[in-house]
């Protein structure tokens, strides 16, 4: 009988630790699928087409990027303004005075562009192709004035900003090409 009792002690003994095994598997697999590998909760597979989504924009605006020169003080902006933002050269130099740090890495013709910027947003209608392609281009452009028209008035339509943003602007592109950039060419 004592051998009887000592296989009945060795299967209940088995199936403790088979049991055991089975809930510490499941647990196991549980903790596998819900812990946070530090994503946010969100397992670290992802399948392939999340990783091209993933991927997509990236490229998109790195070339972008490599397309329009970005300044900016780096104060946070409203949604909508970022919108208009992104159509300008120098989006603030209505509102306050630029620095070289601004125009660093700007060609003769970005600064033309970035000083006839400040003229377009106050509706100067451009004799020049090229500028007036450019500009027409811009969501934010509506021609109101004629050059002659603009030049009479600019006086009382530009701010102090601007009229000084406008000057070191010139100065600066006479600098780069005496003579400043040569329009339509």
């Amino acid at each position: 009988m004592a051998n009887h009792s000592d296989n009945h002690a060795i299967w209940k003994c088995a199936a403790a630790v088979l049991g055991v095994l089975i809930v510490m598997a499941f647990a196991g697999l549980v903790l596998l699928l819900l812990w946070p590998d530090g994503n946010g909760g969100k397992s670290s597979v992802r399948t392939e087409k999340e990783e091209l989504q993933a991927s997509g924009p990236l490229e998109a605006e790195q070339k972008i990027k490599d397309q329009i020169q970005i300044s900016g003080t780096g104060e946070p902006v409203d949604e909508e303004e970022e919108e208009l933002d992104g159509d300008y050269i120098l989006p603030d130099s209505s509102s306050r005075l630029l620095t070289d740090a601004d125009i660093e890495g700007l060609s003769a013709r970005e600064l033309n562009y970035a000083k006839n910027e400040i003229y377009a947003r106050h509706g100067r209608i451009f004799d020049s192709p090229e500028l007036r392609e450019y500009f027409e281009s811009k969501s934010w452009y509506e021609g109101e004035y004629t050059a002659e028209e603009f030049d009479a008035q600019s006086g009382s339509i530009l701010n102090e900003n601007e009229k000084k943003n406008a000057e070191f602007l010139s100065d600066a592109e006479n600098e780069l090409e005496p003579g400043g950039y040569q329009l339509d060419q």
